[in-house]
């Protein structure tokens, strides 16, 4: 589509219709409100981060009203354009298809001698900072002419090919890099090239990976390293020992887990190696305190993580960080965290159809989606349909996996659930969020009739996380079905220290309250012989 409204950031601030006509905005925030939208590289912000940006004095609801009157004000000023501007219940947008600025004219604008968006002042501190900064980057000797601007898709990959070895060798060790290469994919902006020669852009690659396999008989060896080209640090490398074919070495839990823990530990070094100025970087770098901040599992940690990752998804709109806020809420409704569980339950209910339609074919968002629909809904086979989705993408996506075994565990498959969940056990041994797989594997176990198995399982995750209640209802039944009532009663009382509405009453007879799987294993009676303290 031919653009025909162009944008002026350097000098006052001004846009123009295809016929040259003036429709800039009167008043200094509709102004600024434009100015953020149009700066962004999609052009879109969400409404909060707008909020925060132009009314940082005023309550939510306050900014709320007057980012929606500020909004009636552009479109007024738009006119019979006014389809330019599109807003939703999260975001605020411009149409980029039709709107060209002279941040990517073909000349460079700072030769004009015109200073970054001259005069506007909205008369906000947090505006100014922004506008602050946006000048000096601008301004910046570093900042590459618009003619010489390399095309940026986020993270760099290139997954590179073995030269030695047999063509079933070579061929295995591709995929296997390639493999870890859409893990990272999944788990920030990233663009996967085999090529160099056709990825479209002057200089290096952010990451290369390389994987050798080597067959002997009965057994091959898999030696995977991934380095940083720029400057040839190595940031990750590992062998493993495969037992049978080829074939078999692709599939198997053993390259899985080596595929996992290769992306974890990349992504973790990443915020150190990439540029700060790259949208990517900062959000992998708040993504990362999301998830740390979430693992934890502690009513005050789910606030903060819900923040870091409204703030990576402002910094890089990467559908997967809409997932994790919406896989946040779900945590906090099912811990019963104090709060407005009808708002989070409202937000998720937005977010899921949104991570569906714009990151469609990212496993991990699509597979956080159906984890948090499968702990909040009765009916499964939607949830379970997306897990299939994502494993499809990427089958070594544990969340994806660990949701399959979840639906076959409620729709009566324990066998195969536990098989599942087994295996995600194994290969998140290392991971972050161990405790969570081990909270998830504890209630397969317990549909499948494994109850030491699952009282092992729950105990490793309580020990991780001392406010994680989860696993405390599940140890409170397990143990007093043991007939171990002294840890019966000890994790009574935790989680009566830790639900500020509990009580042994709602546990045993409240039907939302979400001991589901412990009432179908018929495992809960025990706990009425459980003593309070008094």
């Amino acid at each position: 589509m031919k653009k025909g409204f162009r944008i002026n950031f350097f000098g006052a601030l001004a846009l123009a219709d295809p016929d040259g006509n003036d429709i800039t905005p009167k008043g200094s925030k509709p102004r600024a409100l434009l100015a953020l939208l149009a700066e962004a590289g999609d052009m879109k912000r969400s409404r909060r981060w707008l909020e925060s940006k132009l009314w940082s004095d005023r309550g939510p609801a306050q900014a709320s009203g007057s980012l929606r009157q500020t909004l009636t004000e552009i479109r007024n000023a738009f006119g019979d354009h006014a389809d330019l501007l599109g807003a939703d219940r999260s975001d605020v947008w411009l149409d980029s298809e039709r709107i060209e600025t002279d941040l990517i004219a073909a000349s460079d604008p700072r030769r004009t001698g015109r200073e970054f968006l001259e005069g506007l002042d909205a008369k906000d501190e947090e505006f100014d900072e922004w506008l602050r900064n946006a000048r000096a980057h601008y301004a910046s000797a570093d900042v590459p002419t618009p003619a010489t601007q390399p095309l940026r898709r986020g993270l760099l990959i290139r997954a590179e090919k073995s030269e030695s070895g047999t063509s079933s060798e070579r061929v295995t060790g591709r995929i296997i890099a390639d493999q870890v290469a859409r893990n990272l994919e999944d788990r920030l902006s990233a663009s996967r090239f085999l090529k160099a020669d056709r990825a479209g852009f002057s200089g290096t690659f952010d990451l290369e990976i390389r994987c050798d396999v080597a067959q002997d008989d009965d057994r091959s060896v898999i030696f995977l390293r991934i380095e940083d080209p720029r400057d040839g640090c190595l940031l990750y490398s590992d062998h493993k020992s495969v037992s049978g074919g080829i074939a078999e070495a692709i599939t198997g839990t053993i390259v899985a887990d080596l595929v996992h823990g290769a992306a974890t530990k990349v992504i973790h070094k990443l915020p150190e190696r990439l540029s700060p100025s790259r949208p990517e970087s900062q959000a992998v770098k708040d993504a990362l305190q999301g998830a740390k901040s979430l693992a934890q599992f502690d009513p005050l940690g789910f606030d903060e993580a819900h923040r870091y990752f409204t703030k990576a998804h402002e910094e890089d709109p990467n559908g997967v960080y809409l997932a994790w806020r919406a896989f946040v809420r779900m945590a906090q409704l099912v811990e019963k965290v104090d709060g407005d569980h009808d708002a989070w339950r409202d937000e998720i209910d937005e977010l899921v159809p949104s991570v569906v339609s714009r990151a469609p074919d990212n496993g991990l968002a699509v597979a956080l989606v159906a984890l948090t629909r499968i702990m909040l809904e009765d009916e499964l086979t939607g949830p379970a349909r997306l897990a299939e989705q994502a494993m499809a993408w990427n089958r070594n996506n544990l969340f994806a996996r660990q949701t399959l075994a979840m639906a076959h565990s409620a729709v009566g498959d324990p066998a195969k659930a536990y098989e599942i969940s087994a295996a995600c056990r194994s290969m998140a041994s290392r991971d972050e969020f161990g405790h969570l797989w081990d909270l998830y594997h504890s209630l397969v176990c317990i549909s499948a009739g494994r109850l030491e198995e699952a009282r092992s399982a729950a105990e490793r995750a309580s020990r991780v996380a001392p406010k994680f209640v989860a696993p405390r209802r599940q140890l409170l039944a397990l143990c007093a079905n043991a007939g171990d009532i002294a840890a019966a009663k000890k994790y009574l009382e935790e989680l009566k220290s830790l639900e500020v509405d509990f009580t042994l009453d709602r546990y045993l007879n409240d039907p939302d309250y979400p001991v589901l799987t412990l009432r179908r294993a018929g495992i809960i009676a025990p706990v009425k012989g459980v003593p309070e303290k008094k």
